[in-house]
């Protein structure tokens, strides 16, 4: 064999365990979820190892849970509605 196939040979490989890590990982946290119904935990699982990649950060975009308001830390303060701060009717 040639160095540049040893080489393709290799990437091939450490992308496919890459994929199996990434994967395997995400579809054990999937196992333990409790907002997904069993018959959609299977659907997801099956959607995971066939669009790996896509589909997991679809899943974690739609399952993250929104941040309140004491964990946002760039807050603004409040506006008034009025330039003066007072009642806009005075």
């Amino acid at each position: 064999m040639t160095k540049q196939i040893i080489i393709q040979v290799i990437i091939v490989l450490i992308t496919f365990i890459g994929y199996l890590i990434f994967t395997a990982r995400y579809f054990v946290s999937l196992q333990g979820n409790i907002v997904f119904s069993k018959r959609m935990k299977l659907v997801h699982s099956i959607l995971i190892w066939l669009i790996p990649f896509v589909w997991i950060f679809l899943l974690k975009g739609l399952t993250k849970r929104t941040p309140g308001s004491h964990e946002i830390e760039q807050k603004e303060e409040p506006q008034p509605f009025s330039r003066t701060g007072g009642p806009s009717w005075h």
